[in-house]
């Protein structure tokens, strides 16, 4: 995965200590067609019971395509992400439960047969802004 911290990116969030500052989103290897899904979880039973803490939907773009996530607390998080080609705010499945859309997560894990475990895709978010690059994973 590659994440780079960039403390001169955002300004303050509403100056509250208790929030942190923005995660930037790359998702390369979008097309115009539909939009890209992205969450944010805080751990492994959040992740199973898709009980997100952050969620965003955008209109793809070609070639990459940018989510931000703002007012988040410092943590650990991790984000999965998927692109939603034909909107219907869902990511398809094949007979055998394989995702039919591109996919991916925060740290770009192996995908084996499964999605990961929350600890292959987490990072620790320490409140300055961040940037994160997810490459999808083809359907």
């Amino acid at each position: 995965m590659k994440y780079i911290v960039t403390a001169t990116l955002f300004s303050a969030m509403f100056g509250s200590a208790a929030y942190a500052e923005s995660i930037n989103v790359t998702i390369q290897n979008t097309t115009n067609f539909g939009t890209v899904r992205a969450a944010v979880f805080t751990n492994q039973a959040a992740f199973d019971g898709s009980q997100a803490v952050a969620k965003s939907m955008i209109k793809a773009s070609d070639g990459h395509t940018v989510v931000t996530f703002k007012d988040l607390k410092p943590g650990r998080n991790g984000i999965a992400v998927f692109h939603d080609l034909n909107g219907n705010e869902t990511l398809d499945r094949n007979l055998f439960g394989a995702p039919k859309e591109p996919f991916g997560f925060s740290n770009d894990p192996k995908i084996g047969f499964s999605a990961p475990r929350f600890d292959k895709f987490d990072f620790k978010f320490d409140g300055e802004p961040i940037n994160i690059i997810i490459n999808l994973n083809g359907a």
